[in-house]
């Protein structure tokens, strides 16, 4: 499966729920594969006006920034680096659990204009 080679799991369409989902609408609060967004945000001048972003490619894992080899799921924005689980779990002891923490979603954030894609 994708998760055992590193892929992680893919975003499905809100809108046709068999696609993958390549972007993000805020304004709509879903996912959309590239088909359905034209449809969507295409369609009038209002709807083309919604920020949208990219979703990152699952296969593309940001790695821990301690061991180097494992998918980095939490920032810490204290010591400003991505760490996967067991490299938080040691890193984040006694004092350290007071740091904030946040889990990485793996969205890339780009603004699509005008329906032209800056993937």
């Amino acid at each position: 499966d994708d998760c055992a080679r590193g892929g992680g799991m893919r975003t499905i369409c809100d809108v046709c729920e068999s696609a993958v989902a390549v972007l993000f609408c805020a304004a709509d609060e879903a996912a959309l594969c590239r088909p359905c967004d034209e449809k969507v945000h295409m369609c009038n001048k209002l709807a083309s006006r919604h920020v949208r972003v990219g979703l990152a490619d699952p296969n593309k894992l940001i790695r821990c920034d301690i061991c180097e080899s494992s998918p980095a799921f939490f920032y810490c924005d204290i010591d400003g680096t991505s760490l996967c689980l067991s490299c938080d779990m040691a890193v984040h002891v006694g004092g350290k659990r007071t740091h904030g923490r946040y889990l990485l979603l793996r969205q890339r954030v780009e603004e699509i204009n005008q329906g032209i894609w800056t993937m």
